[in-house]
């Protein structure tokens, strides 16, 4: 099977959301995406329209989605958050 998940991109995208989204029962929200992890911090949770992606500590993933439409709308989010947030916008 490849890899069709680049686990350094969600990383990533999971501390963006961390940094820039706001307060959520779950963890913390930006653009529709709740970024949340469990209690010691060795599963990443992103989730969002109805699919949920955990990573896990050993870069092991799952998705969890009910139609490859809403998946690709999901990855397409991530995508938007990984390249349209950064450093800069930090301090605004």
């Amino acid at each position: 099977m490849q890899n069709e998940l680049n686990n350094k991109i969600v990383l990533e995208v999971f501390d963006k959301i961390q940094r820039f989204g706001e307060p959520h029962e779950d963890g913390h929200i930006l653009d529709g995406v709740v970024a949340s992890s469990d209690f010691d911090g060795y599963s990443v949770v992103l989730s969002g329209s109805g699919v949920t992606l955990q990573l896990n500590f050993h870069q092991s993933y799952r998705f969890d989605y009910a139609s490859d439409t809403l998946k690709e709308q999901f990855m397409a989010k991530i995508d938007y958050i990984h390249h349209h947030y950064n450093e800069r916008q930090q301090g605004n």
